[in-house]
């Protein structure tokens, strides 16, 4: 006998929900699985394959045999940035690469008013920037000619213009050889005064005058070094002239001594004249110009101790008259320096900064000037001495200036005939 089941309608339902549920389940249960397996595939390739490691080569410049140059001096209106080492990295990767370099760049010393940036750097006939390119040696200066530097020309007394022996040429032409320079001091600076004597075929060029005592032998061999003009110790003068541009605006003074006499000319104005003699009343002190009490009378002198023999013939340092520049402005100068009765001879020419409060002071306590010069050089006492043919050590001196000194730069004075 057969038996039949009939499922209720209430069972039916419960089942068929059941089977939904089911599949439902299955398919969420696939669907989790094939996100994971996608996940765990991109993390095995971002976290566990291995990629190419960046190699990286650096370069650095091999040292090379090149000129010489001089040390650099540090200036206080001229200061540089000091510029970092640099290494050059170059890499085999493609990956990017990046750098950040701390980079420290020294500004103490650029500060400077507009003025002096529109006028000092940018004005003026020429700029600072062609100035201070090329220069010259101290003392008499150099026969190689350079633009920025004062020309330097050189009469002889003794002889004439045509070369023969004039009425000056012994030791009782000495005061008819100040009285000349006195015309020429006080009368323009016009070189016709010296025309009727004998001028050296040699022009030389300085970048400063700083000369430490020694014979005045060095003067005629610097001008006639073969000979072959025979141009001879004392009774001569030489002159040097130039434009120069004011590195700054403001007041200034030339502080300076020379042996037998020196003299400078400023725009026009005579502004020192310092030494055994008065160029400007033509007096005659004899050899020891201290041993005359008016003649330093009411002159600010310095004697620094390393000059003593300066101290001792000519008192010291004579502080000439001020003067203004305005930044960037160029002016004429012109400066003399002449032996009259032969033995010792040197100059220096220093410059006083006016409008400069709390000035440096020399090891004995005195004043410490700037050293005017048209180009960055700082001569030493011990240096030019080397090069001196004609020195007198046991009497030598050591002028001091502050070797943080400004630079005027310059261009050759067009002087239009050889005779003015």
């Amino acid at each position: 006998m057969a038996v039949r089941f009939r499922t209720r309608k209430d069972v039916t339902v419960l089942l068929n929900a059941q089977s939904r549920r089911r599949r439902i389940m299955a398919c969420s249960l696939a669907g989790g699985l094939v996100v994971f397996m996608g996940l765990v595939f991109w993390m095995v390739n971002i976290f566990i394959e291995d990629k190419p490691e960046a190699n990286f080569i650096v370069y650095q410049a091999e040292e090379e045999a090149g000129p010489q140059l001089m040390p650099k001096r540090e200036m206080s209106s001229n200061v540089r940035p000091v510029q970092p080492n640099v290494d050059i990295i170059v890499s085999d990767s493609a990956s990017d690469v990046s750098f950040m370099t701390d980079v420290e760049i020294d500004t103490e010393g650029l500060a400077m008013d507009s003025d002096m940036l529109s006028e000092g750097l940018g004005g003026g006939e020429g700029g600072l920037g062609e100035g201070f390119g090329e220069g010259a040696g101290a003392g008499l200066g150099q026969s190689v000619k350079a633009e920025n530097a004062f020309e330097g020309r050189f009469w002889d007394f003794k002889k004439t213009a045509g070369g023969g022996p004039s009425k000056l040429k012994d030791v009782g032409g000495n005061r008819e050889v100040l009285n000349i320079m006195s015309r020429f001091y006080n009368g323009g600076w016009n070189t016709t005064a010296f025309s009727p004597y004998c001028e050296a075929k040699t022009r030389l060029y300085s970048s400063c005058f700083y000369l430490p005592n020694c014979m005045d032998h060095e003067a005629s061999n610097a001008y006639d070094p073969n000979g072959k003009m025979g141009l001879k110790p004392c009774r001569w003068v030489a002159l040097y002239r130039a434009r120069v541009q004011a590195p700054k605006s403001g007041r200034f003074r030339f502080v300076g001594v020379g042996d037998s006499v020196m003299a400078v000319r400023f725009d026009g104005r005579n502004v020192l004249a310092c030494g055994f003699h008065d160029l400007k009343t033509a007096e005659w002190n004899g050899l020891h110009i201290v041993s005359n009490p008016n003649a330093l009378q009411g002159k600010d002198v310095i004697d620094y101790e390393s000059c003593d023999f300066w101290n001792e013939q000519v008192g010291g340092f004579v502080a000439g008259e001020p003067f203004e520049v305005k930044a960037g402005d160029w002016y004429e100068m012109q400066v003399l320096v002449s032996e009259i009765g032969g033995g010792n001879f040197g100059f220096c020419l220093l410059i006083d900064d006016m409008d400069e409060e709390g000035g440096l002071a020399s090891e004995d306590g005195k004043p410490l000037f700037q050293l005017f010069r048209t180009s960055f050089i700082a001569p030493k006492a011990a240096e030019v001495y080397e090069t001196i043919k004609y020195k007198d050590m046991e009497l030598a001196t050591d002028p001091p200036y502050d070797e943080d000194s400004m630079v005027w730069p310059a261009q050759p004075l067009k002087i239009g005939s050889r005779g003015k």
